[in-house]
């Protein structure tokens, strides 16, 4: 019995952009469709972090909607969100996978994804050396800061909708944690 095929870039870089699935240690792992919940998060969260290149943010940065990104030969994942410092990332390759690690990854949670964002995408971004690493739960409406310390994640910080602060890495950029979920619906006839 032979060894099993290891996926790479080539095998998936003729399909459809929404057919990619990412790779995991050579392995294929289909991308869930994201609800309208998801992408509204994900759409309010980058309208927010996106001014972390204003005139009063000291190095700016690069910040990029599902982007894919290769942290080895055998493995590309897509994160909701990344970003990369504009100090060590000048200008923003047009290369596809990226090659270039993020300085931040976020991952906006669904029932589908939840565990394998929490466990086996947090144990990748720790391995490929990503300093910040967030999780928003809008079932929870709370947004987990997670900072690397060493080779794990330190509990940053957990924020919820009532809340509005910087957060880090964007130093002193506000993220108001209320707007990124959908307002509660009320009780039926109230």
């Amino acid at each position: 019995m032979g060894e099993a095929h290891l996926w790479t870039w080539k095998d998936i870089m003729h399909l459809p952009e929404t057919e990619q699935p990412e790779i995991i240690d050579g392995k294929p792992y289909a991308r869930a469709t994201p609800r309208s919940t998801h992408g509204r998060v994900v759409g309010e969260l980058y309208a927010q972090v996106r001014h972390a290149n204003g005139p009063s943010v000291r190095d700016g940065w690069w910040i990029s909607i599902d982007p894919s990104v290769r942290l080895g030969p055998h493995t590309i994942v897509g994160p909701d969100l990344a970003g990369w410092r504009k100090s060590r990332l000048p200008e923003l390759p047009e290369d596809w996978p990226l090659d270039v690690r993020p300085d931040w990854v976020c991952e906006v949670l669904s029932p589908g994804t939840a565990r394998y964002d929490r466990k086996t995408k947090a144990a990748l971004y720790a391995m490929a050396g990503i300093p910040w690493y967030w999780l928003v739960d809008p079932a929870e409406r709370l947004v987990e800061v997670l900072e690397l310390d060493g080779d794990r994640w330190r509990i940053h910080g957990c924020f919820d909708e009532d809340q509005r602060l910087p957060l880090s890495p964007f130093g002193e950029l506000e993220v108001v944690v209320g707007e990124l979920f959908l307002p509660r619906r009320l009780p039926a006839g109230g």
